[in-house]
């Protein structure tokens, strides 16, 4: 296990309070020091804000980002392909990783606030199964806690999406920190960025899979259309699921089936 200072931790099925089948490992969330280069964050920071009018857009859940954010800010890949990160996030996750493939949501930058035009991403659960957030810059903030619906997501989600106020006793809160990242197996977790009432954060969000099993994965194209509808990405997917997902599929039912 990592030697990094870890101020939050939770398993997946502590989160959930059962055993998860479609999962990569046991991890729930864990928030740990992360000691990534302040100046590289700072660049990233700077050239964030600056493309931040014409590249950012909001499309759904109330959530205003950057896409493809590597791409127009190429130092990313300094920590998006970073063997240490790769090391510390599989000894917290307890499996081996790679960087989640899709260029358009491997890496994204997040802006939230109190302002319409930014907002807080509202209840729901990711399609990449695992997610490091990466506070760029956190001013006076009042809410902006990442949220966690403690029990099954489809009966969140289906309480949610009904209109019903989550009860207090159902979320866990884990405060961002500067210089701490949150790791999170957030797919088929309900989640939310908790409304700001008060100041703003910028986050960088490096996203990740299993290497053994690439197939654990609920980014559909139509969640990813959704956000990305000029379907540039499409060959990419299509190609990733013939070269990696399926192989692995198969060579796992094999395995279970021998």
């Amino acid at each position: 296990m990592t030697n990094r200072e870890i101020v939050a931790h939770y398993t997946r099925s502590e989160i959930t309070g059962y055993p998860n089948f479609h999962q990569i490992s046991n991890l729930g969330v864990v928030q740990f020091r992360h000691e990534y280069d302040e100046d590289l964050l700072a660049h990233i920071l700077k050239r964030a804000l600056e493309i931040k009018e014409s590249h950012a857009e909001m499309r759904q859940l109330n959530l205003n980002y950057i896409r493809d954010a590597a791409f127009h800010i190429p130092e990313i890949n300094e920590l998006l392909y970073s063997q240490d990160r790769m090391r510390t996030a599989e000894q917290l996750s307890r499996v081996r990783l790679e960087p989640y493939p899709i260029s358009v949501i491997s890496s994204i930058i997040t802006f939230t606030s109190p302002r319409p035009e930014d907002g807080a991403i509202t209840w729901h659960a990711d399609g990449v199964p695992v997610t490091e957030l990466v506070p760029l810059s956190i001013s006076n903030p009042e809410g902006g806690e990442l949220e966690l619906y403690a029990g099954a997501a489809d009966e969140g989600l289906f309480r949610a999406h009904a209109g019903e106020e989550i009860p207090q006793s159902k979320i866990i809160s884990v405060t961002h920190r500067e210089g701490f990242s949150v790791l999170g197996q957030l797919m088929r977790l309900m989640h939310r960025v908790r409304p700001m009432s008060r100041g703003h954060r910028v986050t960088l969000n490096l996203n990740y899979r299993s290497a053994e099993k690439p197939f654990i994965d609920d980014n559909s194209m139509c969640y990813l259309a959704a956000d990305n509808p000029d379907f540039a990405w499409q060959d990419a997917y299509v190609e990733d699921i013939k070269l990696r997902q399926l192989p692995a599929y198969l060579e796992s039912i094999g395995a279970n089936g021998a």
